[in-house]
C-alpha cells in the first residue's frame, strides 16, 4: 500500500460507516465495535470526484467529500465485479460474485432468504436500517427498519415504501437526495441507543436523467467544462466493433426533454458541434446532482460532530460502479474499461486510518461485506468470497493480497456485448463472449495500462505482447477455477480455440 500526503480537491458521493455513542448515550462498544453508516450513490464515477485528479477535479465542488478524503483514506484501485446497478448492489450485500448470488443482470431479484451482511450484523448485536434506493426487487432482509423507493424511483417527489412494498407515500415538493437524508437522520434520532447500528443511506443520484434540484440550476452556467481526449475520436477503443452507447443516443434523449433542466438545444448540423453540446449539458447536469449529494453528506457529518460520534465512526463513501462521462464517446457503464469498472471509494476512521492515506491495492465490491463484519468484531461469513480490507486501510496490507481481479458482465446486446476479463495493476485482458461471430482478434482486447491508460489501442495480437497475453489467459483461467465460474471458463476455452 502506498501512503501519500496531499492530493487533488473534491470528493463525492459515498458510503459511510458510523460507530455509536452519542453525548449522553451509550457508546457502540468500549471494546471497539463502531457503528456503520454506509452511504452509496448511483453511477457517481471517479472522474467527477475531485480527489481523483481528473479533468473535472477543479469543477466538482464537493467540500464534504473532500473532507472525508482528507481525514481518511482514498482508494485508487477499487473495482466492481459486474458494472451494473442490481448485480453490484447484490455483491456488496452478499460478498459474492454474480454467478454465486444469482443476480447477474437487472432482471434478477436478491433472494431475501440469502445470507447477507445486514443479517450478520444483526446477529452481532447491531440495529440495522436502510433508506433510499434498494433496486433488488423483493423486500429488504436483515434490516430492522427500511424505507425505500421501488426500482429507479424518481428524483422529485419520490414515492417511499416504509416497511411495506405494497404501501407508500408521496413526498410532496421534495428532492430525493434531501428526502432520503431527512429520513436517515430521523432514524438516527429515534434508534435504540443501547445498540451499535448500521445505517445504509443510498441515493438515487447520479443516475440518468440527472434531474437536479432547482437550487443548483445556475451552477456551471457560464462554464465550459474540459472534454475527454477521446470525445471526438472513433466511438469505442476498437473503432466501433463494440459500439456501446454513444453520445448521439443521449442527444436524441435530451432533445425530447426530461433530462436535467430542459431540452438540449442545438443550432448546428455539424456532428462534432452537436456532440460537444450534448457533452456539456450532460456533465453539467451530472455535477449538479453531485452537488446535492455532497451537501447531504455534509448533513450526516454534521450530525456525527454534533453528537460526538465522529471519532468512533468509520465513514465509507462509494458508488455502485463507475460511469462514462464522454470518454470514448460513451455514456452509461457495463464495460470493463476503466471509467466504468472503477468504484471511487473513501474511508474515514479516526484513530485507525491515518489522514490522507492512499491505498493502491486492488479492492472489490465483494470485499465490502467482510470489511463491515471485521469492524463489527465478527468473522466473515463462509459464504462470502470477498476479503476484509481493514488492514489495508490501516497500512498493513497482507503480503498475499490479490494482484489481479476477475470481472464478468452477463446481459449482452450487440451494442454492449457480454464479456469477462482480468485486470492486474498493469494489464487488462477482456474477452467478449457475446461476439462469437467475430474473428478472434475482435473478440479479445488487451491494454497496457501503464503505456495506454486511456485504453485507446487494443494490443491483442501484437507479437511483443504474446507472452503476457498467454500469461493473462492462464491467470484468467485460474481465477475462474478459484471462484467457481465454470461457464466463464468454458466460454474462454471456446474463445481460444
Amino acid at each position: 500500500m502506498d501512503r501519500q500526503m496531499g492530493f487533488p480537491t473534491a470528493w463525492l458521493l459515498a458510503a459511510v460507516l458510523l460507530p455509536c455513542g452519542v453525548g449522553g448515550a451509550v457508546a457502540a462498544d468500549v471494546k471497539g465495535k463502531p457503528n456503520i453508516v454506509f452511504i452509496m450513490a448511483d453511477d457517481h464515477t471517479s472522474q467527477a470526484w475531485g480527489c481523483y485528479g481528473s479533468r473535472l477535479a477543479a469543477f466538482a465542488k464537493t467540500p464534504n467529500i473532500d473532507r472525508l478524503a482528507r481525514e481518511g483514506a482514498r482508494l485508487t484501485n477499487c473495482f466492481c465485479t459486474n458494472s451494473i446497478c442490481v448485480p453490484s448492489r447484490a455483491s456488496i450485500l452478499t460478498g459474492q460474485y454474480s454467478h454465486v448470488n444469482g443476480v447477474k443482470t437487472l432482471r434478477e431479484a436478491l433472494d431475501p432468504g440469502a445470507d447477507n451482511v445486514a443479517k450478520r450484523l444483526q446477529r452481532a448485536g447491531y440495529q440495522t436500517a436502510l433508506v433510499g434506493k434498494w433496486h433488488l426487487k423483493k423486500s429488504p432482509a436483515g434490516f430492522d427498519y427500511w424505507n425505500i423507493i421501488k426500482g429507479q424511483g424518481r428524483y422529485h417527489n419520490p414515492v417511499m415504501y416504509e416497511m411495506d412494498l405494497d404501501g407508500g407515500a408521496v413526498q410532496q415538493g421534495a428532492y430525493s437526495t434531501d428526502v432520503f437524508t431527512d429520513k436517515a437522520l430521523d432514524w438516527l434520532a429515534r434508534r435504540d441507543r443501547e445498540k451499535p447500528f448500521c445505517l445504509m443511506l443510498h441515493f438515487k443520484a447520479t443516475h440518468e436523467p440527472w434531474q437536479y434540484h432547482p437550487r443548483h440550476a445556475k451552477l456551471y452556467e457560464n462554464v465550459v467544462l474540459p472534454e475527454p481526449k477521446t470525445l471526438l475520436g472513433p466511438t469505442g477503443p476498437t473503432g466501433g466493433v463494440v459500439p456501446g452507447w454513444p453520445l448521439e443516443l443521449l442527444t436524441q434523449r435530451m432533445l425530447k426533454g426530461g433530462h436535467g433542466g430542459g431540452r438540449l438545444r442545438v443550432t448546428s448540423d455539424d456532428p462534432q458541434v452537436v456532440r460537444r453540446a450534448t457533452y456539456q449539458k450532460f456533465v453539467k447536469d451530472f455535477l449538479r446532482c453531485v452537488a446535492a449529494i455532497d451537501e447531504n453528506i455534509g448533513r450526516v457529518l454534521e450530525h456525527l460532530d454534533k453528537h460526538q460520534l465522529a471519532e468512533d465512526t468509520v465513514v465509507i463513501y462509494t458508488s455502485d460502479q463507475g460511469y462514462f462521462l464522454g470518454e470514448h464517446n460513451y455514456f452509461d457503464k457495463r464495460f470493463m474499461l476503466e471509467e466504468s469498472l472503477r468504484m471511487p471509494l473513501v474511508v474515514r476512521y479516526p484513530g485507525e486510518i491515518e489522514p490522507q492515506t492512499v491505498v493502491e491495492d486492488i479492492i472489490l465490491n465483494v470485499d465490502f461485506a467482510p470489511t463491515f463484519l471485521d469492524y463489527a468484531g465478527t468473522g466473515s461469513s463462509p459464504t462470502m468470497q470477498g476479503r476484509s480490507f481493514r488492514a489495508n486501510l490501516a497500512g498493513n496490507s497482507p503480503a498475499d493480497w490479490r494482484g489481479a481481479m476477475y470481472y464478468r458482465y452477463y446481459a449482452g446486446s450487440p451494442q454492449r456485448p457480454a464479456h469477462f476479463g482480468i485486470r492486474t495493476h498493469r494489464y487488462k485482458l477482456i474477452y467478449y463472449d457475446g461476439l462469437k461471430d467475430q474473428p478472434e482478434g475482435q473478440r479479445w482486447e488487451l491494454y497496457d495500462l501503464t503505456q495506454d491508460p486511456q485504453e485507446t489501442r487494443n494490443a491483442y495480437g501484437d507479437s511483443k505482447h504474446r507472452e503476457i497475453t498467454a500469461e493473462l489467459k492462464q491467470r484468467l483461467r485460474d481465477l475462474q477455477a478459484e471462484l467457481g465460474d465454470r461457464a466463464g471458463a468454458e466460454a474462454q476455452r471456446e474463445g481460444s480455440s
